[in-house]
Parts: structure tokens; C-alpha cells; sequence
């Protein structure tokens, strides 16, 4: 009894872990950075390029932390707290340990449980750094900025703009704000800044928003947000911002004029550059609050934004752009996860274009974190053009953070703000090319299809490099191909108010061909025909349900870790058909919800439907069947199986064997009960083949290879026979079609 008792207790154990727990999950150089975003058995909540906080729903692996077994509890909040050499931990956790749970801890911060229901607001513990954990989704941005050539070449109208930057305005602002004595986001002359900020802003005609949201600590101030509204897209953003809050743990004095009236002044100071001009696309200028004690403000917003769906292009970061340690170079450290990689790549060809001696460095920020991370958590990228990482002003969060010893260059704030300006303007009104071309293989022709753009007179397109047609519309058939020959594509488009070409679209690769004609089957006894892999999809030889073959993902053995790959079926045409099915035999061993194989279906080769998901173990062969009809009457119908593997533990993967579409098309009524049976034998066959049709009907009769190709062809009433003698061994599809029904068949020949 005592046994079975610690037996279920062990059991509730293991399912309550596995059912659900917060981990912390280090990141390494070959992990890819999707993996766990498309793993259904995890919910990323935060990421940096050094560690994911998510929760899992899966069983856990030998790297991850386990935070918390019972997570999200009502009132419970979570907390990165970023400590460095300079804090006495024990001291600090001391001060946090009857009022909070330790989770996690490291020499470059902490993880930290709450509940601030009880206990109020967490204190920071080097006054800022400190990240609040939301119980949302993280997401990776979908949008990317592809080099332009243009980017390179400065143009008079962002130069002309570029000089209106006024160090005297700035350091004006990083005066006004600092004259505040504090802007702690729970103080009331934090709310006076805002009311200030909020007037400025008006005060250039821009469409001004005071965002509410809420903070643990009670009622605080609020984000201010203007809009300067695009002409051609104005659903399509460009977002610039700082938070204005300021802080010190120690003292009431919190002047805050590098950390961050700077950033906040050199917003402001874009805003009214801008507020003059005409834009292609809308800019958002932020100020936000709350960030000294978990990006409360910027996630409240990002949040917002991509809830509503907005098309975000790129968030810009100005936080602490004042100090410079005297005798050093000028100069930036730009922070960004891998995620926002295009945006950095854009804003360091933006800054040698326009500003050659300003130099841009990549770093990391391991000992804090400010606003960029929460549009990154919510799939915008953002980037984080800070002060040398090495020599940032030491002076922020203490009340010497102010014009002088803090805000020292002027003229560095300048530049910074000169970089953001020309970025957010250059992506603002940049010329993008068509986006998402798809090349769908026809019979002696090619279909094309973009996006649909705006403010163009027409779209050039281009097959093997040369110019072939322009068209007004975002498709395009060429009929001039050969079937089997390969053909390069790509668009341009022809902008109607200065007559420019925009850069290429991305390049489409395709072959016409035939359709596969149905019935279709393949025991890949013969190779992978009509099959297009990327990453290593081939034949396996030691597992087969029929023959001696099958399609594995992983030919050579277990598959590898971090790896990606598909195998594309070519396509279909079901046009006409009442009815269709797909099957297949298989068995697998997948790394159980954490490595996953999923089969899909597309009728656009642009938008993928899942058909199932595989994981875990399935050690006999089974066979699955598709209904697809969905997909009746669609032109071009094709099937894939994609599969993606974590960095860790690799298995043997998945076998495929006996792959097989049918269909049947109208034919006239009848009863069901009297429809007539089909009989093929001996099966399997090695001379003579007999074909039998109960009540005698006609029959047109149809033999086919796995390659597709007909091997007979006959025509008959009730009963016939063929040879085999002279066809090589292997399977055939035997298709007969009566006057009622097409039935389908599959022959082995010895």
C-alpha cells in the first residue's frame, strides 16, 4: 500500500512539473532563435540573445531551470532584476526575502517572484534594470528590411533635415526635465512632466495620446504618445522613443538628466523636426513611463500594438545619449537581439552614410534593460543604440545624474539624435520592392503572384534577369516557358511620383511541369521522384513498410540538432475532381514535444494549412489518411512535410513508405448497393494479371508506374487480362473507370 501511495504521489509529481512550469532556458550560438517559438509545448514570454523565460507545457529538458512549478497565480508577478559587481546581492535579497521568493540568481542578475497585491511594488536593485515578466506570448517579427543600395547614398532631403538638429534644444529639455527634482514614475511631478511632454507635442499639431496603464505601486504616470500621420501609408509605422521616468532608490532626489531626459529631449527634438514634414509612412513618437521598474510603459504599449495588428517597421531606443568619458572616442554600442538583426544592420548602413566618423559596435547590456525588449517581445524588431558599454555614465540613478557630470556632450547627444532622425526618416519613406513572390509551376507556364502595393504606376517583371512584361496588376502568367526547364523570376515596381524602380523582390525558382496525374502512388522503390528536399530528406533503406525503401528526413542515420528541412511534393490539379484522399504509411521516433514534424498542404505555395503534427513515438507502422476536399477544384494543389529539431537529444526521425493520392470525378447517378466491384489478380503477380468488373461493365483501364508514367492502356467489358512478363518488379497503379465509379488499385509485380 505504501508502495502504490508513492507511486501516485511520484506520478501527480512528474504530471504536475511536466503539465506546467516556468523555466529559464540559456540560449546557445547554434540554437535557432524560432525553435522554441514554434514548439506548441512552450510559451515564450521573454527573450535576449542570451536566455528565453517561457513556460512549458512539456517534459522537461537537462537545460532548463525550472522558476516556478505552479506559475501565474492570481497576483504573482515575476521579475528580472539586473544586479552587477557594484551590488551587495545578499544584502539586497535581504532586504526582498520577507517580502519575495528567490527563483534564480547569476552575477548578472536575479529572477524574483511577487506577490505585489500584498507587498506593493518591487524595488530595483541598482535602480533600473529590472524587467517585469508578463504572462503573455512573446513573438518574433514576421517583417524584414531587406539592403538597399540607396541606403548607401545620402540624399539632399534627410541631410537638410539632419541640420536642424539643435544641441541648444536638446540640452534645453534635458534642463527642463531636470529641473523636476524627480520624475519617479509614482510622484506627482512625474505626472507634471508628462503634462508638459504631452503639451509639447501638441503644441507641433500632432495627434496626441495620454496612455493609461497600471503599475503595482498605485495610481503613476502615464505614457504620452504622438502621431505624425503618413501620406501614402499611414497604417504602416515608424516608431521613435525614451522613457522620461526617472529614479534613485536612495534618495527623493532623482534629477535623471542622462538617464533619460537626454533620450526623452532628443524624441521631442525629432518630433519637431518632423512635425514640419510629409512622410511616406506614420511616425510614432513615445515618451514612456514605468520603465525604471519593468518597462511597465513600453510593454503596456507594444502590447497594445500587437493586439490591434499594427504593422510596426522598427522601434528606435533613445536612452542615455549625454555622457562621454572624457579622452574617449564617440561612439555607440547598439543592443538588439537576433530578432532585430535587419533593423541593426539598416541603422549601422544609415550611420556610415550619413554620419562616417560616428562609430556603431555591437554589444550586449547583461546588467540592465530598457524599452527596445518589450516591442521585441511583441514581435516588432527594436533596437538600442546606447553610451559605450564600457564607459556609460556612472553618475544615473544617484543625484548626480545631471548637465555637467552626467549630461556632459552635447554634441554626442546630437549625433545620436542625428542617427535615429535619418533612420526612422530613410525607413519612413524608403522605396520598398514587391514583397512575397510566388512562382507557381503550370503546364507550359508559370504563374506569379505579389503583394499588392500602393502609389505605383506598374510592376516590372523580370525572368533569368531580363525585362519580359509590365502589368498594373499584382499577378502575372508567362506562357512563353518549356516544361523542365528551370526560370529565375523576380519584381520591381515603378513608383508614380518619381518614376523610380524599386529595388528586386525576393527571387523565385521554379520548373513547369505537368501535373502529377492521379491516382498517384510511390513505395520510393525507385528514388524521390517528384520530390524537391532542402536539408538532407532522402532514402532509407533499414525501415520500410512495402519493398526495401522509404522517405526519411534522415537518411544517414539520427537526424542533427537546430536543423530545419522540408521535402515538397510537386503539384496537383484537382480541378474537377468530387472527391479526393491522400495517405501514406509511417512510424517515427521524434524527441517528444520538442522536435516535430508537421505535414501541410498549400494551394498558393505562400499559405501553409497544417494536416497533422508529429512527435514523440510511433514504433509500428500506421497509416494515415487526408480527406482533401478542401481542395477540390484548385489548379495547383502541393504537400510537404517540414520538420524542425531543438539543439539538443536527436533521434531516428520519420519514415514515409507507400504515398498515395486518389480521386474520383463525377460520374451518373446510382444507387451505392448496386455499384459494381473491381477484382485484380493474382496480386502480387509475376506473368498474367486479371481484371474483373462485376455486372459486366465497360471499363477503360489505366496501368500506371510510381514514376507516373502509363505503362497500359485497354479497353474492355467485364473482365480482361494483360502480361506482366516483360515489366520490371515493383508497384503499379491499376486505375479503371466505369460508366459509375473510378476505382483505383495497387499491383505488385515479382
Amino acid at each position: 500500500m505504501k508502495k502504490t501511495f508513492l507511486l501516485l504521489f511520484t506520478l501527480f509529481i512528474s504530471i504536475s512539473i511536466f503539465s506546467q512550469s516556468l523555466v529559464l532556458i540559456p540560449k546557445n550560438q547554434e540554437q535557432s532563435l524560432s525553435s522554441l517559438f514554434v514548439n506548441p509545448k512552450i510559451k515564450v514570454h521573454h527573450y535576449s540573445n542570451e536566455f528565453f523565460i517561457a513556460t512549458c507545457f512539456a517534459p522537461l529538458k537537462n537545460n532548463m531551470v525550472v522558476l516556478d512549478s505552479s506559475p501565474w497565480e492570481k497576483d504573482i508577478s515575476y521579475y528580472i532584476v539586473y544586479t552587477d559587481k557594484n551590488i551587495d546581492k545578499d544584502s539586497y535579497l535581504a532586504t526582498i526575502s520577507k517580502l519575495s521568493t528567490l527563483l534564480y540568481k547569476n552575477s548578472n542578475f536575479l529572477i524574483v517572484k511577487i506577490n505585489e497585491s500584498i507587498h506593493g511594488q518591487l524595488t530595483p536593485a541598482k535602480n533600473d534594470g529590472m524587467v517585469r515578466i508578463n504572462n503573455n506570448e512573446a513573438r518574433l517579427s514576421s517583417y524584414s528590411i531587406t539592403q538597399s543600395k540607396r541606403d548607401a547614398i545620402p540624399e539632399p532631403y534627410i541631410e537638410t533635415l539632419l541640420a536642424q538638429v539643435s544641441g541648444v534644444n536638446i540640452t534645453s529639455t534635458v534642463q527642463h526635465l531636470q529641473d523636476y527634482g524627480t520624475r519617479d514614475a509614482y510622484t506627482s511631478q512625474s505626472v507634471v512632466a508628462q503634462q508638459w511632454i504631452s503639451q509639447e507635442f501638441t503644441n507641433l499639431g500632432l495627434v496626441v495620446e495620454t496612455m493609461d496603464f497600471t503599475m503595482p505601486g498605485g495610481p503613476a504616470s502615464d505614457n504620452v504618445i504622438a502621431t505624425l500621420t503618413g501620406t501614402k501609408y499611414p497604417d504602416q509605422y515608424v516608431v521613435i522613443g525614451g522613457h522620461y521616468d526617472s529614479i534613485n532608490r536612495n534618495s527623493s532626489n532623482a534629477p535623471g538628466a542622462d538617464d533619460n531626459a537626454s533620450g526623452t529631449a532628443a524624441v521631442l527634438e525629432i518630433a519637431r523636426i518632423l512635425s514640419e514634414q510629409e512622410l511616406d509612412r506614420s511616425i510614432i513618437f513615445c515618451a514612456f513611463s514605468g520603465e525604471e521598474y519593468g518597462l511597465y510603459g513600453s510593454a503596456a504599449f507594444a502590447q497594445r500594438c500587437a493586439n490591434q495588428g499594427m504593422n510596426i517597421l522598427g522601434y528606435f531606443n533613445l536612452d542615455m545619449i549625454g555622457y562621454l568619458h572624457v579622452g574617449n572616442t564617440m561612439k555607440t554600442t547598439l543592443i538588439y537581439p537576433q530578432s532585430a538583426q535587419d533593423l541593426a544592420n539598416f541603422y549601422t548602413t544609415i550611420c556610415a552614410t550619413y554620419l562616417p566618423a560616428f562609430v556603431v559596435e555591437t554589444g550586449t547590456l547583461s546588467g540592465g534593460d530598457s524599452d527596445h525588449t518589450s516591442f521585441n517581445n511583441n514581435g516588432f524588431m527594436g533596437i538600442y543604440p546606447f553610451e559605450n558599454i564600457d564607459a556609460y555614465s556612472p553618475y544615473i540613478h544617484t543625484a548626480n545624474d545631471i548637465i555637467g557630470l552626467s549630461y556632459n556632450n552635447e554634441e554626442q547627444a546630437v549625433v545620436y539624435t542625428k542617427a535615429s532622425l535619418a533612420a526612422a526618416v530613410t525607413l519612413a519613406n524608403r522605396i520598398f520592392p514587391p514583397q512575397n513572390l510566388v512562382a507557381i509551376p503550370q503546364n507550359g507556364s508559370v504563374v506569379l503572384n505579389w503583394d499588392e502595393m500602393v502609389g505605383i504606376d506598374n510592376y516590372n517583371v523580370y525572368r533569368d534577369d531580363a525585362i519580359i512584361a509590365s502589368t498594373v496588376e499584382n499577378t502575372y502568367t508567362d506562357n512563353d516557358v518549356s516544361n523542365g526547364t528551370e526560370y529565375v523570376y523576380y519584381i520591381t515596381a515603378i513608383y508614380s511620383d518619381t518614376q523610380e524602380e524599386s529595388d528586386l523582390s525576393n527571387v523565385a525558382t521554379v520548373t513547369p511541369t505537368t501535373p502529377i496525374e492521379l491516382p498517384f502512388f510511390t513505395d520510393f522503390e525507385r528514388g524521390v521522384n517528384y520530390w524537391k528536399s532542402v536539408n538532407g530528406w532522402g532514402i532509407a533503406t533499414d525501415q520500410y513498410y512495402s519493398g526495401n525503401h522509404s522517405f526519411t528526413e534522415s537518411p544517414n542515420g539520427t537526424y542533427a540538432n537546430s536543423l530545419k528541412s522540408t521535402a515538397t511534393l510537386s503539384y496537383f490539379n484537382l480541378e474537377g475532381y468530387t472527391s479526393a484522399n491522400l495517405s501514406f504509411y509511417t512510424k517515427y521516433e521524434i524527441e517528444t514535444n520538442w522536435d516535430f514534424i508537421w505535414f501541410e498542404a498549400s494551394s498558393d505555395g505562400k499559405t501553409w494549412t497544417e494536416l497533422e503534427e508529429f512527435t514523440g513515438n510511433q514504433t509500428s507502422w500506421l497509416q494515415k489518411g487526408y480527406d482533401l476536399s478542401n481542395y477540390l477544384n484548385k489548379p495547383y494543389v502541393i504537400f510537404r512535410f517540414r520538420f524542425e529539431s531543438d539543439k539538443s537529444v536527436t533521434k531516428q526521425g520519420m519514415y514515409i513508405d507507400d504515398f498515395k493520392v486518389y480521386g474520383e470525378k463525377p460520374a451518373s447517378n446510382i444507387a451505392p448497393n448496386s455499384l459494381p466491384k473491381l477484382k485484380v489478380y493474382p496480386n502480387p503477380a509475376s506473368h498474367n494479371v486479371n481484371i474483373e468488373v462485376e455486372n459486366n461493365q465497360n471499363m477503360t483501364i489505366k496501368i500506371f508506374n510510381q514514376l507516373g508514367r502509363l505503362m497500359l492502356k485497354k479497353e474492355s467489358i467485364g473482365k480482361t487480362n494483360f502480361s506482366t512478363s516483360k515489366w520490371p518488379a515493383g508497384v503499379y497503379i491499376v486505375e479503371v473507370r466505369t460508366a459509375t465509379k473510378i476505382y483505383t488499385e495497387k499491383l505488385i509485380v515479382r
